[in-house]
């Protein structure tokens, strides 16, 4: 007869076993509250220095409020005259076609220098001096519009630190004198002198460029494009008139615009600066260049011109 204690196996749990699986609990919780706290470190860590660089570069931009800074100074330290004469004449003496003239660059250049800034420059045509006017306007916003929208986005492919839109203009130098009528007829409705453009029908408004555009108060304003050359060429009388209402329609800066009208010996760029520029307005003809000093206007004026036969000041170089 076989012992019936024989089969009874005693098990007995040592204390060691028990401690171990306890111990490897409190591993794997510090192991996750580890990388918890690490994790949210760095994504704050993230956050601030991300913070820091948008308001460096806001900073860097717009410069700093109250007190100043190395950044500051930077920004607002007018280009030397020296700079400005060599640039000048470099680009006055380019081998390259369709430059412009030391004599026609200067008045611009001068006008740019005594522009309080930051200067707001717009300039219709991408062309040879492009980059100058840039240069020369190095504390303030230069914006270019151009005809040829793949030119407009080679050119800032090309050049980063430009900005260019393109625009589709709708008129034709053959058309100069019926739309000038046109306009005249419209002037107490969509040609009125003063408007918010982007919300206009008038055919020789552009309406049709980014809405920041129209918000600017632009200083000083030069029309270099579109083509002139032809019957069906655009014609530059869209770029004018839009001149002309943007300076008169400006809600703050300085009341008075400086706009250049380049080419201006030709008919196709004199009828409508007489209409919608003005020769009253007229301070100086230097060349093929001419330059407006247009004023802000009352909200409810119905007249581009305040008068009809002043004889326009004229500069032989």
């Amino acid at each position: 007869m076989k012992n019936s204690n024989s089969n009874t196996r005693l098990i007995l749990l040592h204390p060691y076993i028990q401690k171990q699986g306890s111990s490897n609990r409190l591993w794997l919780l510090a192991f996750v509250s580890f990388f918890t706290i690490a994790f949210l470190l760095t994504l704050i860590y993230t956050r601030e220095s991300i913070t820091g660089k948008t308001a460096a570069a806001s900073t860097a931009v717009t410069g700093p409020v109250g007190g100043s800074s190395l950044g500051s100074v930077i920004g607002v330290h007018p280009l030397p005259t020296t700079v400005i004469n060599t640039l000048l004449h470099y680009a006055s003496k380019n081998n390259e076609s369709y430059h412009m003239a030391y004599s026609e660059l200067k008045p611009i250049s001068d006008v740019l220098r005594k522009c309080s800034s930051p200067c707001n420059f717009l300039v219709f045509g991408l062309t040879q001096e492009t980059l100058l006017w840039k240069a020369l306007n190095h504390n303030g916003r230069t914006v270019f519009i151009d005809e040829n929208r793949y030119y407009a986005a080679y050119y800032e492919e090309l050049h980063p630190e430009i900005d260019a839109f393109d625009v589709q203009y709708t008129t034709k130098i053959s058309e100069t004198r019926e739309l000038i009528a046109s306009a005249k007829e419209q002037i107490r409705n969509e040609c009125r002198p003063v408007q918010n453009l982007l919300f206009s029908d008038c055919k020789l408004g552009i309406n049709d460029l980014p809405n920041h555009v129209y918000e600017v108060d632009w200083d000083v304003i030069l029309i270099d494009g579109p083509r002139g050359d032809g019957p069906d060429s655009p014609g530059r009388i869209q770029p004018m008139f839009t001149s002309g209402v943007l300076a008169r329609s400006k809600k703050g800066g300085n009341p008075k615009t400086h706009i250049f009208v380049h080419d201006y010996y030709r008919d196709v760029e004199t009828m409508p600066g007489d209409e919608f520029l003005c020769k009253e307005n007229m301070v100086e003809y230097n060349d093929t260049l001419a330059h407006f000093v247009v004023e802000r206007m009352e909200e409810n004026s119905f007249e581009y011109c305040r008068k009809k036969n002043n004889n326009a000041v004229r500069k032989d170089s």
